[in-house]
């Protein structure tokens, strides 16, 4: 157990209440000096409103919180900076137009005579922050011109500058890739020996262990489970989080023999060149790689929704490159994109309405909606997804992300489709929202459909895929066995320590 006279932080009873419903009850919570303390739990478990009462964004309804022993009244976000206590979320709260230097200073530039910024000053701050972090980072580069690890390490940069005593992690891995998540991993080590505690949140259990010191495990509202790292299993951690347990998805040898895909020196100027792979029935090609390597923009260019400047993209034999988007998909491919909300959903739509988007042949009769049929339909894949939702009229944006990932595949799975490209599946999902996307990929292979995955992930390449085409730089480097690689072999190859 902590003992309460070391803890930086300790949370006593917090509940919280919205509209009379109550989203948080009683929940305890205590973080050590220097320790990295995980916050998981299902989509809805309180997660992100314990954070936010943190923060300051929402105010206790009942409750103590104490900062270095001493009893906190009413959290405002800024007395909670004030505190020490600052919260990197999922999106990036950096400006892009301004340079790495201005944003970890932004809101406290120094100034000289007439109130003329002194930009020496300023980089030279900021430099020394990034030397402290041992970042190669350049404090005059803009934000914009960075990669997404990148902007992430800006982002703690800030947090040292604004002498951050507590840094909360709202899944600050779930858009980058594995070598950038070791070097997110060596930061949080760097706050840990300057005695700065962090509480990550995060649904990719393997970081948990992996990171953290102690977890907490919230479920509906309520604190179930806190246990020190490694007095606990992870079968003990996902069915505290679920209340039953869980039998994790893998899959076993692929036995397909029928050749659905065949890609064949594929390449589009500035993105990718000289793919070639070939997909069976019945099994997984996962794609690695680091964010810009060109696994996406293979996938988008198989699917058809982007332009090959050369290769051949052949389907059940057929030669599909070159031709419109609205070919592919009659032929049978698809493409799931992994910015669902702004790409593969319309929110302010119901479930029914989503889900019949892409056939809509099927519910209109001459100028007019047949809503029945569209209800008949979005009823039928809203049971066999298992679709959690008052009812099929509910708006998609009411949806957990691993409701909305079930929405996005239903308005393929209504075209009976034979090949699914998915970008990031899991991505920003609960553990068991995770595993019954796995069920529904198994159940595809099982009917004799393909699929193209990319993941960041390596844990999911490694179990839900049966080959593994590794991107570096805009070439496939490697196509492993995924039975037979390791997780050093894929990142070798995706980091280029590894050659062809």
């Amino acid at each position: 157990m902590p003992d309460p006279a070391r803890n930086i932080l300790e949370i006593r009873g917090v509940s919280k209440s919205f509209s009379g419903v109550e989203v948080l009850h009683g929940v305890d919570l205590d973080l050590a000096p220097g320790s990295v303390h995980a916050l998981v739990g299902e989509n809805g478990a309180g997660k992100s409103t314990l954070i936010k009462i943190l923060s300051g964004v929402h105010r206790r309804d009942a409750g103590e919180i104490r900062i270095e022993g001493t009893a906190v009244d009413v959290l405002s976000p800024r007395l909670s900076q004030s505190l020490g206590i600052v919260t990197i979320y999922q999106e990036r709260n950096l400006i892009p137009h301004l340079s790495v230097g201005e944003n970890i200073l932004l809101g406290d530039v120094p100034v000289g005579f007439l109130t003329v910024v002194q930009w020496n000053r300023l980089f030279s701050r900021a430099g020394e922050i990034l030397d402290n972090l041992n970042l190669a980072l350049d404090p005059r580069e803009l934000v914009a011109n960075l990669g997404t690890g990148e902007q992430q390490a800006v982002e703690i940069a800030k947090a040292l500058y604004k002498k951050a005593r507590i840094v909360i992690m709202d899944e600050p891995t779930a858009s980058l890739s594995g070598a950038e998540i070791e070097n997110l991993f060596r930061l949080i080590a760097q706050l840990k020996q300057g005695n700065v505690s962090v509480i990550y949140i995060s649904h990719r259990l393997d970081e948990v262990f992996q990171v953290a010191d102690r977890v907490t495990v919230l479920r509906d509202g309520r604190e179930v489970l806190t246990s020190g790292i490694a007095d606990i299993t992870k079968a003990q951690l996902v069915k505290a989080m679920v209340g039953e347990e869980i039998t994790l998805t893998r899959l076993g040898e692929g036995t397909g023999t029928d050749t659905l895909l065949a890609v064949r020196g594929l390449s589009r100027f500035g993105a990718f060149e000289d793919v070639n792979l070939v997909l069976k029935r019945g099994t997984v090609i996962g794609f690695a790689g680091t964010l810009g390597s060109g696994r996406t923009q293979v996938l988008r260019s198989i699917a058809g929704i982007d332009p090959v400047d050369s290769g051949s993209i052949l389907f059940n034999g057929e030669e599909l490159a070159g031709r419109k988007l609205a070919e592919f998909i009659r032929r049978g491919l698809c493409f799931l994109p992994g910015e669902r909300d702004a790409r593969g959903l319309v929110l302010s739509m119901s479930i029914a309405a989503n889900t019949t988007l892409a056939n809509l042949d099927a519910v209109t009769r001459g100028p007019l909606m047949a809503l029945a049929e569209e209800r008949r339909i979005a009823q039928e894949y809203m049971r066999a997804l298992g679709i959690q939702a008052r009812s099929i009229l509910q708006e998609v944006q009411y949806l957990s992300g691993g409701n909305r990932q079930k929405v996005m595949l239903s308005k393929w799975l209504c075209l009976g489709l034979e090949v699914f490209l998915l970008d990031e599946p899991t991505q920003g999902v609960d553990v068991g929202a995770r595993e019954e996307i796995h069920r529904i990929m198994k159940r595809l292979l099982d009917e004799g459909k393909g699929i193209l995955m990319v993941s960041s992930d390596l844990d999911e390449l490694m179990n839900m895929s049966h080959r593994i085409a590794v991107m570096n730089k805009g070439r496939l480097v490697a196509l492993l066995d995924a039975e037979k690689t390791s997780r050093q072999e894929v990142l070798s190859y995706a980091i280029g320590t590894t050659s062809p």
